[in-house]
This record gives C-alpha cells, structure tokens and sequence, in this order.
C-alpha cells in the first residue's frame, strides 16, 4: 500500500474528491491536507503558500507512510515553474516522488506525443497568459486559448466548480473550431467539476481528446507509483492510445 500526500488549496471545493475516485480502485492511500495562498499575488500571475512548504507537508504523516507529494494547482506550478516546484517540494520534505497538475500535464502529453493543444481556462489575464510559454518551453504548441473568467465572472473556486458541463463542451467545440489541427484539448483547473466519464464524452462528441487537471495529476501519480495497468486503462478510458499520435 503505497501513500500520497496530497496538497489542495483550502478554496477548492471539488479537487480532493476527483483525485480520490480516480484512484479509488488502486492500492493507494491519500492523506490531505490543505493550504491557503497569498489571493493579491495569485491574481498577479505568482503563488505564495500561506503558511510554507516545510509547515504546509509538517501535517501529512511522517516517515514510510507518504511515497509521493501531490500538489492540486495547475496555476501555481505554472506560475513558480516545475523545477522550482519540485525542488521546494524536495526541500520540505526530501526523498518522494512529487507531482502537480502542471507537471503532470506535460508528462501525459510527452507519453502521448502531444504536440498540439487548445486550451482553456477559468483565469485572470495574467496567470492565463503564462501557460501558452509554458507548454511552448516543454515542446508543446497552443494554437488555441480561451478563459472563462471575464465571460463568466468567476471570481472563486467555487465559481469554477458551479460551470455547467454542458457550458465546458460548446465552449471546447468553439475553442477547437478555431485551433486548426491539435492532438487534445486540456482544459486547465482542478476546480472544474468534471469526471472521467465526463472526459470521455466530451472526447467523443468532439472527435479530440480531451485531458484535464486532476486526471492528469491521477494518471502521473499512478505511472510514478508503478501501477502501469490502472494508468493505461485510465489513458484509454479518455480516448488516449499510445499509436494515436507517435
């Protein structure tokens, strides 16, 4: 039984439950804990944990019960980066294995030759801009960008977890009606309300793949731990085969 310390944001209303069922079926334990972050800095484009990271994983469980830390914001690793992510992460708490929905993110797209993506997210100007060079920095090509936040004044968390599923697809179709050719769509944030199943059908009425924060974030936890049966069929659940797109 492997364990994972998982760190949400004290705002997120939907992360922890969505990370959890995918991994319901695994031989995994979570522990969660939740941190708040500086709300004028985030808006700005940065990220500052309130309190930070050697307290912040001080409230997971100690020694050989925890293997990986898992850190439940997109935004965030892309404003401080992977490796300054990482290596605060490391710092806290040496010797894991450590993952975010950004870093997962491109190693799901790297393992499915990704190249082209649309995107869409629930973000301010400034934090929304900085993930078209961030994917371009890991290979990765925006043709397409779209956020809710302005259209659907989302001002919270909790906002973005109450879009309609039905609002998230015609806003993918328009997004991908104006991408040109891309190998999926991602859409960006651990609070939006989707499920794996959800994915699925979004996939299938839009001809694309279509990947998402905390899936991404489960799969990578799941190909870290070594569980590569669970990590593929949660691949091929999305509509993700390995042939696809090398």
């Amino acid at each position: 039984m492997k364990g994972i310390g998982l760190i949400t944001l004290s705002t997120d209303p939907v992360g922890e439950d969505a990370f959890k069922a995918e991994l319901s079926e695994a031989p995994v334990r979570v522990f969660t804990t939740r941190v708040a972050y500086d709300e004028a800095d985030h808006e700005a484009g940065g990220f500052i944990p309130m309190p930070d990271w050697p307290v912040v994983v001080r409230t997971l469980p100690p020694g050989d019960l925890v293997d990986m830390i898992a850190f439940s914001c997109t935004s965030a690793t892309i404003a401080l980066g992977n490796e300054t992510l990482v290596r605060q992460l490391s710092a806290a708490r040496p010797g894991l294995r450590y993952t975010s929905p950004g870093i997962a993110a491109v190693a799901l797209m790297r393992r499915f030759g990704i190249k082209r993506i649309a995107l869409l997210t629930p973000y301010a100007a400034a934090l929304h801009r900085a993930f078209t060079p961030y994917f371009a920095g890991h290979g990765i090509e925006v043709t397409a960008e779209y956020s809710l936040y302005g259209p659907m004044s989302l001002v919270s968390d909790d906002d973005v977890a109450r879009v309609p599923l039905d609002r998230l697809q015609n806003e993918l179709g328009t997004l991908l009606a104006s991408a040109g050719s891309v190998n999926a769509l991602f859409l960006s944030c651990a609070a939006f309300s989707v499920s794996k199943p959800d994915l699925a059908r979004f996939g299938r009425a839009l001809g694309v793949p279509v990947l998402a924060s905390v899936h991404a974030m489960a799969w990578h936890a799941l190909d870290l731990l070594g569980e590569d049966r669970r990590r593929d069929a949660m691949a091929e659940a999305i509509g993700l085969n390995a042939a696809v797109f090398v």
